[in-house]
C-alpha cells in the first residue's frame, strides 16, 4: 500500500511538471506581429534606363521597421513604380520573414520599368498563405 502512494505521487508529480512546462512555453511565446507594425523609411532607387531612355531597370532600396511587440513572421513588400502623372509603370515584389520587433532590416527589390519612373511606393501587405 505505501508503494502505491508513493508510486501515485511521483505521477501526480510528473503530471503536474509536464502541465506547468507546457503552460510556461506557451504563454512565452513572442506574439504575432502585423504588417500594420511595420515601417518604412531610407526609401531610394537607381535608375538603370535602356537605350532609347523610356524603361530600364529601377532598383530600390529601402529598411523596414517592425515598430511593434510582435514578430512579423511574414510580410510581403510591394514595390510600384509611378511616373510623373501618378500612372503605375512597373511592380514586383519581395517576402521578407520573421521580423523581429524593434529590428530595421534592409531589403532590395529590382523592378522593370515601362517608362521613366519618377516615383517609388513601398506597400507592406499580409503575405498571401
Amino acid at each position: 500500500m505505501n508503494r502505491l502512494n508513493t508510486a501515485g505521487r511521483c505521477v501526480f508529480l510528473a503530471v503536474i511538471a509536464v502541465v506547468l512546462t507546457t503552460l510556461g512555453t506557451a504563454c512565452s511565446r513572442t506574439p504575432t506581429g502585423s504588417v500594420d507594425d511595420l515601417f518604412i523609411s531610407n526609401k531610394r532607387f537607381n535608375i538603370d534606363t535602356d537605350e532609347d531612355g523610356g524603361g530600364g531597370i529601377v532598383r530600390v532600396y529601402a529598411r523596414v521597421e517592425n515598430t511593434g511587440e510582435g514578430v512579423v513572421r511574414e510580410a510581403k513588400m510591394e514595390v510600384v513604380l509611378r511616373n510623373s502623372e501618378g500612372t503605375k509603370r512597373g511592380t514586383n515584389n519581395i517576402t521578407l520573414e520573421n521580423i523581429q520587433p524593434g529590428e530595421k532590416r534592409e531589403f532590395s527589390v529590382a523592378v522593370t520599368s515601362h517608362s521613366e519612373a519618377a516615383e517609388v511606393e513601398i506597400i507592406p501587405r499580409e503575405a498571401e498563405k
